[in-house]
């Protein structure tokens, strides 16, 4: 996939990682004008995707199965922001954690628009093969009860260690880490899947949206 680099990031979504209610105030403001700078110098955006029968995915997990119904395909997505991204951010853990922080949660919203990016081009290429196809929304591995364990599996899948350079740790951590896997169900009939609750989600006990009554 050739995915390119955004012009800006979206910043209502980058205040709600932080925790921030309404308009930043000058100082916050230039500090993410900054990080933003400094992110989008160093993002390298790579992108795979490839489409399989059900029955070749692993849908571990109430949450999936449900978003799925409906389908006979899945489009498995893998993107990452690039190496670059986690060394920028380590650097910064050393000469300055407030701007460490920004960049962390600028990343996080980074690599969600360089998937929504990836998303639409793997829907008009599907489309442009075969007209008629409708397409869920994406889900990813530790959504609802769907287990980060499966991520393994996805990239084995879609052979993104070889292809973008994206692995995974022991411990189920994508390396690099800003990085996001996801099915995306096709049909020939419209669907629109199902998202997870927070009832489900296996990270209910530990989410920082839930314990300030919002959601992610």
């Amino acid at each position: 996939m050739k995915l390119t680099v955004p012009r800006s990031l979206r910043r209502e979504e980058w205040l709600n990682y932080l925790h921030v209610d309404g308009e930043p105030d000058d100082a916050l403001r230039r500090q993410m004008d900054e990080a933003e700078r400094l992110l989008l110098g160093s993002v390298r955006p790579r992108g795979i995707y490839r489409v399989l029968s059900r029955s070749q995915v692993p849908e571990d997990g109430f949450s999936i199965q449900k978003h799925l119904e409906g389908c006979d395909q899945s489009a498995l997505l893998a993107v990452t922001a690039g190496t670059e991204i986690d060394a920028l951010i380590r650097k910064w853990q050393t000469a300055g954690m407030a701007m460490a922080l920004l960049l962390d949660t600028g990343a996080s919203v980074l690599v969600e628009q360089i998937a929504d990016e990836a998303e639409a081009q793997l829907e008009a290429e599907i489309t442009a093969r075969a007209p008629g196809r409708f397409f869920t929304p994406r889900f990813s591995p530790g959504y609802g009860d769907y287990p980060l364990s499966c991520q393994r599996d996805l990239l084995t899948l879609v052979d993104a260690p070889r292809k973008i350079g994206l692995t995974l740790t022991a411990g189920n951590m994508m390396v690099p880490s800003k990085s996001i896997t996801a099915l995306i169900g096709l049909s020939d009939v419209p669907v629109k899947g199902r998202l997870a609750t927070c009832g489900e989600c296996v990270l209910r006990e530990k989410c920082e949206f839930i314990k300030t009554g919002g959601h992610c």
